[in-house]
C-alpha cells in the first residue's frame, strides 16, 4: 500500500498509480487509461498533501477499479483518475473514445516494448502503413504509438533512421512531416 508521502515521491521521480479502495500499485500486464472530467495540473515538486488533497476530492467518483495516477512532465504534476485495461484493444478504444493522447503500459502487454511505457493514442500517420513496423495488433504496439512527441537527441536519431524512405502518395516524407501530422492531429482533436 502506497503512503500519500510514497504516492508524491513516485510521482516526482517519473510516475505512480495505486488503487482507490485499496492504495496497491497496479501490476502489471495493462495499460492505464485516464477517465476524463477529474484532471488536474499542478507545478512540481508534488506533495503528499496534495496526493491526500487530489484522492479525497474525487472519492466520489472513483467508482469501480479504478487508480489514482500522477506523473511528471517536465515542471508540471499530472494528476488523474484511470482504468487499468488488460490488453492493448481495449487501451486502444478507451483512449481515442476520451480524447486522451496517451496511456501507459505498466510493462507485459507489448510484445515489442516489454517493459512498458507510453501508449500515444489515435495517432495515424500516412504513408507508413505498408511497413509491418508500424502496424499495430493486438499484442503489439505500431512504432507512431511509441514515438514521444518531443524525442531526446538518441530517439531523433533512432526515428530519422526509421523514416529513411518513408512515402506519402509517392512523396518521400521525412520525421518532421511525421510530427507535423501528428501535431496537427492532436489540434484537430482539441488536445
Amino acid at each position: 500500500m502506497l503512503s500519500n508521502e510514497q504516492f508524491a515521491n513516485l510521482a516526482n521521480e517519473g510516475g505512480a498509480s495505486r488503487s482507490f479502495k485499496t492504495g496497491e500499485s497496479p501490476k502489471s500486464p495493462g495499460v492505464m487509461v485516464s477517465i476524463p472530467g477529474a484532471e488536474k495540473i499542478t507545478d512540481a515538486p508534488y506533495t503528499a498533501e496534495q496526493a491526500k488533497s487530489f484522492k479525497e476530492e474525487n472519492k466520489t467518483k472513483a467508482t469501480g477499479d479504478v487508480y489514482q495516477g500522477a506523473w511528471k512532465t517536465g515542471e508540471k504534476i499530472f494528476a488523474d483518475i484511470s482504468v487499468k485495461h488488460s490488453n492493448l484493444p481495449g487501451a486502444r478504444t478507451a483512449g481515442v473514445e476520451n480524447k486522451q493522447i496517451a496511456g501507459y503500459d505498466l510493462g507485459g502487454t507489448d510484445v515489442r516494448r516489454p517493459q512498458g511505457g507510453n501508449v500515444y493514442f489515435g495517432r495515424k500517420v500516412p504513408g507508413v502503413e505498408s511497413n509491418p513496423e508500424f502496424v499495430a495488433s493486438a499484442h503489439r504496439t505500431a512504432e507512431y504509438e511509441r514515438m514521444e512527441p518531443k524525442p531526446k537527441a538518441q530517439e531523433f536519431a533512432e526515428q530519422s533512421q526509421i523514416s529513411r524512405g518513408s512515402t506519402y502518395k509517392g512523396k518521400k516524407i521525412s520525421v518532421n512531416e511525421v510530427y507535423s501530422t501528428i501535431a496537427k492531429n492532436r489540434r484537430d482533436r482539441g488536445v
